[in-house]
Parts: structure tokens; sequence; C-alpha cells
């Protein structure tokens, strides 16, 4: 064992095992009591999906449907000169052409990444088809309804349209590049101390450039929306993960009171953050549902889902690493940049920098260049995931120039507080994830050298890289119905994306009430329930428990009232001497009744109530976030620069873990995207005319089953004291670090740095054609 790793074992050791005692000292309450918090169960919705019981929005054929395809633009900015439908009308099974000349007038809405509009679940706030401008390649100008799919894609290709072109700015530069006024949700820019005097004092440092490219959301389910209008009504079906503010958004775009639209979105295939907004099709197919007075469906193919849907914004990260002889660093130093369009939404790499390591020098500033692109989008760990592959590999490179270890390196720069504000940690566990993480990957085993193992024509390396993710509770309201059988149903207007959301909150009602799993309906994507607000961010679990813990207490003092004035022993009793478990509720000495008793004594069929979720301490006076640590091993092919991933174990710090199998499959699901992103995913894009030329999936790569390892995923699973389940998001976690982890490791096995994603094999070989050091 060498030096550093011998260090680091001891280190681990000293840290021990983490017990259920929560900050402060005291036990988690509800650490000790039987329950279905924590318990591994498989998903309620698997059966359903996996035997084709649930319908998707596609899925939906109301009455007379007729089918919409929308027409791409050819250039990137100008005008619309001409529109010619005639050959396009004549087709067979034509209902309409809709153009900027004959669409229905919709008002502009507030874009959800500006955070300045209370009705802001578009993705953008440009006046789509309502105008003669293209700001876009691939803009839609038309939009043809026909009786079938195949028909409007047939006459969809007999739109002519012609253009005046004018010049576009298509590269991110810094000569088009400003400070925008947020970055997602953070500052964008920071500095603490004399950084660059700091690094003039310093004895080691080091520098580096990083990028990332755009890259697209290819989520198992496409695009699509179903609009029908019963005269003033509207109902629409939709891929959205905000199905809340969609109906919002789209009762202001076509003058209507909120309560006279209605969107159904109960289960999305997918959507990793592109689908937290409104893309253009929306209102497009809505508004063509008016013209023809029909239901009208409108399904993205892949290729306009890279057309008329954003993705991830390319970045580049200018990083600069101080440290003292013993590795503490003396300074972070990070410039990033990336793009947007008119509507800002900066992809803030600077996040990583700003909190995951303890410096008493930091500057962090993050840039955007205005481009003529669709407009970025959320996508699965927004700023952070990019920032990580800088700032992770930039630690990676300081240990090597210190000769320490990556991880000692790690644990000799972990903070007691947040770095910027100073504020307290309402719980950071990641020394705990490093140790879970380190023994199951057996990193002490680890040859430091580069270049130092092979077998046969492969050489292997091993890599590691830390993880951060912003946490938060968000706005989000659900209704609760008590049964007189003693069922229960919960109502949300969120959705399953995906991620188990019903399932981890059947768990966490079925304790906090005390009733069985089977016993509770958890129904979801309606945005007639209530009012909504988490389209991400990994806030789903934390903040529908917020949202339940509060609706049950209400319940229980609802059922206390109906008790007054009866011979029942919770009569006179207030909420604060009872408890609810054994599907009813009781006093502390045993005394109590079912809610079956308690209703049936009352006369009543049900009770309901809301329950709304409540901004927790953590976000105003403590810093909350995500935690974790990669571990990857690659083989990496001598004569063809072929990198294939072998190992991996990742280990995390993200509360309690409410729901065991559906967390870890997240995770495996993050670092599996993560492999993607490292190796091969990447969008093209023609710098001439602004044109995706690799717009499907034969040609933009993501990860199969031969690309991925076995993945072990480890939980620290210690409660965070300021939510009601102790629990933190970790749905975007799981990607972020998994770039730098890999690029870490090709550096070990090569002796190569890769500052640029994706590392493909040309940027490994030499010129010779042979694996060399750069």
């Amino acid at each position: 064992m060498n030096v550093a790793a011998r260090g680091f074992s001891l280190a681990m050791r000293a840290v021990g095992r983490v017990s259920a005692l929560l900050p402060d000292g005291r036990h988690d309450p509800l650490s000790g009591r039987p329950g279905e918090i924590g318990r591994d169960i498989a998903r309620l919705d698997g059966p359903a999906k996996v035997s084709g019981g649930i319908r998707y929005t596609a899925d939906r054929v109301p009455a007379r449907l007729a089918y919409a395809v929308t027409v791409p633009s050819a250039i990137a900015k100008g005008r619309i000169t001409a529109v010619d439908s005639s050959r396009a009308l004549a087709a067979p099974g034509v209902v309409l052409v809709m153009t900027h000349e004959n669409a229905p007038p919709m008002k502009p809405t507030g874009a959800y990444s500006t955070l300045r509009s209370p009705v802001a679940a578009a993705a953008m706030t440009l006046p789509i088809m309502n105008t003669d401008r293209v700001f876009w390649h691939g803009q839609p100008v038309a939009v043809v309804v026909a009786e079938t799919q195949e028909q409007a894609e047939h006459a969809a290709r007999l739109v002519e349209v012609r253009y005046a072109a004018e010049p576009a700015v298509l590269a991110m530069s810094d000569e088009a590049a400003h400070t925008p006024a947020h970055s997602v949700l953070e500052e964008s820019k920071t500095v603490v101390g004399a950084p660059h005097a700091a690094l003039a004092d310093a004895a080691v440092v080091v520098r580096g450039v990083y990028t990332t490219p755009p890259e697209h959301h290819n989520a198992l389910e496409l695009h699509a929306t179903v609009a029908a209008w019963d005269g003033d009504d509207l109902t629409v079906h939709d891929t959205s993960q905000y199905p809340y503010g969609v109906k919002e958004m789209l009762a202001k775009k076509f003058g209507l009171p909120p309560e006279r639209v209605h969107v159904l979105a109960p289960y999305i295939g997918g959507g990793f953050g592109g689908k937290t907004t409104a893309w253009p099709h929306v209102a497009l197919t809505v508004a063509a549902a008016r013209l023809a007075g029909r239901p009208v469906k409108l399904v993205l193919s892949r290729a306009h889902t890279f057309h008329m849907t954003g993705g991830r914004a390319p970045t580049r990260s200018r990083v600069t690493l101080a440290a003292d002889t013993g590795g503490r660093l003396t300074a972070i130093v990070h410039d990033a940049l990336s793009t947007c369009t008119t509507d800002e939404f900066a992809e803030a790499a600077i996040v990583p920098s700003r909190h995951l390591y303890a410096t008493p020098n930091l500057a962090v500033h993050q840039r955007v260049a205005r481009v003529d692109r669709i407009q970025n989008a959320f996508f699965r760990g927004p700023g952070v995931t990019p920032g990580s592959f800088a700032l992770e590999s930039a630690m990676d490179e300081l240990a090597c120039r210190l000769g320490l270890d990556p991880l000692e390196l790690r644990l000799r720069n972990e903070p007691a507080r947040d770095p910027v504000s100073g504020r307290r940690f309402t719980s950071r566990h990641l020394r705990e994830a490093y140790r879970l993480g380190a023994e199951a990957f057996r990193w002490d085993e680890r040859s430091p050298a580069p270049r130092a193992t092979r077998d046969g024509h492969w050489l292997v390396g091993q890599g590691m890289a830390a993880a951060i993710n912003p946490d938060a509770v968000l706005v989000a309201a659900v209704r609760l119905r008590l049964h007189a059988d003693g069922t229960v149903t919960i109502h949300s207007s969120t959705n399953e994306l995906g991620a188990g959301t019903s399932t981890a909150q059947t768990q966490a009602a079925a304790q906090r009430l005390g009733v069985p799993m089977d016993r509770i309906r958890f129904l979801q994507g309606d945005s007639d329930v209530a009012r909504t607000r988490i389209p991400g961010a990994s806030a789903a679990t934390t903040t529908l428990a917020s949202a339940i813990w509060n609706a049950r207490d209400r319940l229980v003092r609802e059922l206390l009232t109906l008790a007054k004035g009866t011979d029942s022993p919770l009569a006179g009793r207030r909420p604060g001497e009872v408890e609810t478990r054994d599907e009813g509720i009781f006093t502390m000495d045993g005394r109590g009744e079912t809610y079956r008793r308690i209703l049936e004594r009352a006369g009543r069929g049900h009770v309901e109530v809301t329950g709304r979720s409540a901004v927790p301490y953590q976000t105003v006076k403590r810093g909350t976030s995500t935690y974790g640590a990669h571990f990857a091993e690659v083989r990496v092919d001598e004569d063809t620069g072929e990198v294939r991933v072998s190992r991996w174990v990742g280990a995390f710090d993200g509360g309690r873990i409410v729901s065991p199998r559906q967390a870890a499959s997240q995770m495996r699901g993050g670092i599996i995207q993560g492999i993607g992103m490292a190796l091969m995913e990447e969008t093209l894009l023609d710098e001439r005319s602004g044109r995706i030329v690799n717009a499907g999936l034969a040609d933009y790569h993501i990860p199969t089953h031969a690309d991925v390892p076995d993945i072990e995923v480890r939980f620290v699973d210690v409660p965070d004291p300021q939510t009601p389940l102790g629990a933190k998001g970790i749905g975007e976690l799981g990607i972020v670090g998994v770039a730098a982890a890999i690029a870490n490791a090709i550096h070990h096995a090569t002796g190569t740095r890769v500052r640029d994603l994706p590392i493909t094999a040309d940027k490994l070989l030499q010129h010779d054609g042979r694996l060399g050091v750069r």
C-alpha cells in the first residue's frame, strides 16, 4: 500500500460508522419506528408499465383526432418572405396548413428559466408563428394537420418557404459574452478573499481549460401533445414535467380563465430536464386544434426533437487552483462561458467551485454568449455537471503535481462551513461517502503511477471524482382524502417521471399516516388538483413529502374536531398529544381509534384536506446540497484508443434514502448518462448554417448495455434534520462528477490528459496513431 493510500485508510477508520443521530445529537424521530420508509420494495407501477397498462401522451386517441407535423426553418436567422402551401393543401387527407399568416394570436408568456414571471412555463419568450422572424435553424414555421400521421408527414414536405437570411451568431466566443443576472439559481460572480494575490504567492499552481459540447436529451418517450377544445374549454395531454405551469401558460397565451384549461400528464417516459418547460410545439398544437375545430395530436420525431427542443449548452471553463506544499487549497479561480438565446439561462458551471472545497480565496465568474440557436435547457444536473468535469479534472491534475493520492487531496480540503456564505451545512457526509466508495472499490490497491497497469493490449487505470448538487424544497400542494373504509387517496399535479416518485411518496405517506401501503392510492399529473411547481431540481421527493406532512397534520386536526363532544378517547385531545399509527389516531399511552371508527361515528363518507409544502429553514440560514464520490476503472486499447469502462462504484450522501431500490436505480441511470457524456455524446452544429448535423440516434451516440459495467451503488443514509423525511433530492446527483472520474482514470491508464469532452479515440492517439503522454 502506498503512503498516501495508507494515510487515507487510517483517516477513514477514524471516521467510523455513521449513526442515526442528527447533527445536534438528537435521535432521528423516525429511525426507530417500523414502517415503510427505507424498505427495499419494487416499484408500485412496475407491473402496469411492463405489461403496457399505462397510457402515455402519444397513446391518446380521442374521437375525430387529426395529426400534426411541423415544418422546420432552413435558416438560422432572418425573415420569412413567402409561404406556398398549395401543394400541401392539395395532398390527400390534409385538413389545414397553419403558418404565421393564419395562426391564432398567442400572447407572450414568461420563460421559466428567467424566473421573472408567475406564468413562466414556456421554454422561451419568442413569438413563434405569430411573427415572420426566424430565430434558429429548425424553428417551426408551419404546421400541417391531416387525417393520418403519414399524410401529415408527406404534406409537410410539400410546404415551400422562402426566406431573407441575415447573418447569424452561431459560435460561442468571448466577444459576444456578458454576465447574466443569475446562473440558474446562483449569483454569476463571486469573490472571496484575495484570490489573484494568493495565486502569485502559491507554492503550486495548476491551470487548465476544459470544454463540454452541446448535448441533447434523448428520453425514451418522444415529446407529444394532444389538444382538444370544447367551446372555450381546453383539455391538453402533454409530455410535461410541469402540468400546472403548462396550464397557467396556455391560459394566458390563449386568453382563457385558468379554470377552463385542463392539463394531464400522469406518466412521462423520461425527461431529464428536457420536458421541464413547454417548447413551442405545445402551444402550436393547441392553436392548430382551434383552427381545425377537432382534437389534434403532434408527436415530435427524433430529428425534430433535436431541432425544436433545447439541450445542454456548451461550456468552457478556465480553472486555476493554488495550493501549499501540504495540499491545502489557497485559491480557486473559475471563469466559465456558456451560451443562451434571448432568454438568459446560464449553464452555471461555476457552482461546484463555489461550494465543494475549503479555500480562503475564491473567484468565480459565469458568463454567457448570445447565439442564434434554440434556447438551451435544463439537462440533468444543470451547471454542476459540466462544472464538475472542469473542477474535478483540475483537482486530479493538482494531486498529480503534488504527488498526493487524489482522494487524500480531497479529504484535506473538506470544508467545515460553506466556503462562500460561511453558513453551516444542514448535513454533509461526504467523508463517509468517500469511505464507503473507496472500501468497495479497493482504492488503496491502486498504483499511483500512470501507465503502471497493463492487461495485454489494454492499459488499465482508476480515477475518482467528488459530486455535489444543490438541494431544494420547492412549491407543491396535495389533496388527501380519507375514505370511510380507512383507505387514503392522495392527488398531486406533479407526475411520475420515471424516478419512482409515486412509490416513494406512497412509502412516506404510509409511514406518516400509519396506513399499509396497499391502502393508499397516489394519483398524479392532473393540473386541476393543486398548485405545484416542481418540474425538476431533484425536488419531488422532499417537496411532496413536505406537502403530505402538512396534509397529515391538517387531517389530524379535522379528525380531532370530529371527536369533540363524543365519548371517543380522542375527545378534547390536541394534535401534539396524539400520533398517527395502526390505521388511526392514538394517544401516547395507547388510547385512540381507527380512522374508520372516527368517520363511522361522525357519519362521514370521507374527510378531505389539502397540504402545502413549507420552505424549510435550510434554504434561508444554512447551505444544503447532496454529495457523492465516484470511483471508476477504465481500459484503453493501446492500438486503437478505444475506451471501455470496466468497473464502477458510486457512494452518495442524499440524507435518508426513502426507497432504496428506486434511489439506486436513479444513481445508476445518472452514471450511465455520465458515461455517455464522457465518451460519446455531442450535438454537432454546423456553425456556417446553424444546422444540427447528427439529429438522430444513428449519429448521436448514447451508451448501450455493452458500454456499461456492473455499477455498485452505496448510500450513507443519514437523515438531514431540516426536511420532513430527513431526505434530500438525489435524481440529478448521479451524473455529477462521472465524466471527470472517467477522464482521470484515462489519464491514470495512459498518461494522456484530455480536457475536452467527449473523450474519443482521436483525442487519445498521437499523430503517428499511438497512445502517448501529452
